[in-house]
């Protein structure tokens, strides 16, 4: 599992909502002013670190605190990104595991700079925006019934999490999304 670009997670936040009935689907607001995103702020400083036996992606969970980090993480990265157009946080995401992306992020001083100026551990932001994704995903495809149960893996807490936090998530993200351009 591999972590989305902001750009990227939004399309398929845009891409579950295709899914959804069209009823269901809100219309845009009618302002051109791009909506304030509401994410708690950073402790200055405060860099959130998991134990070293925290586990795996598979066990990893999801709560509000890292789901906001890893959207402020998420915007100080694409400040990073467009700053120098040669990072790139998603580079060579489809051949690397877990680990060598989680270094990979930490080798990279701008990237891990970025992240860490959101409050959150690069390990965390990794595990959250890979989770955060395969949840939605996830999730989506069973609201809409393109499957019929949750995937072996998918962690069955951050299912829970998502059901109860998902208008919530889908409405940052939308902001961001509207922010990014």
């Amino acid at each position: 599992m591999k972590l989305l670009p902001l750009s990227l997670a939004v399309a398929v936040l845009a891409l579950a909502a295709c899914n959804k009935p069209a009823d269901s689907i809100s219309p845009p607001a009618a302002s051109t002013a791009a909506p304030a995103v509401t994410v708690a702020p950073a402790a200055a400083a405060t860099v959130s670190q998991a134990p070293a036996d925290a586990g795996s992606i598979d066990t990893f969970d999801l709560t509000m605190d890292n789901v906001d980090r890893m959207l402020r993480a998420q915007v100080a990265l694409g400040a990073a990104t467009k700053a120098d157009p040669s990072l790139d946080p998603a580079m060579n995401i489809s051949e690397e595991n877990d680990a060598q992306f989680v270094a990979r992020l930490e080798s990279t001083p701008a990237l891990k700079a970025a992240i860490e100026s959101a409050g959150m551990s690069v390990r965390d932001y990794a595990y959250t925006s890979q989770s955060l994704v395969a949840t939605m995903m996830a999730v989506g495809a069973v609201q809409a019934g393109q499957l019929k149960d949750i995937p072996e893996g998918v962690n069955p807490r951050n299912v829970e999490f998502m059901k109860a936090h998902q208008a919530e998530i889908e409405q940052k993200m939308r902001a961001l999304g509207a922010q990014e351009g």
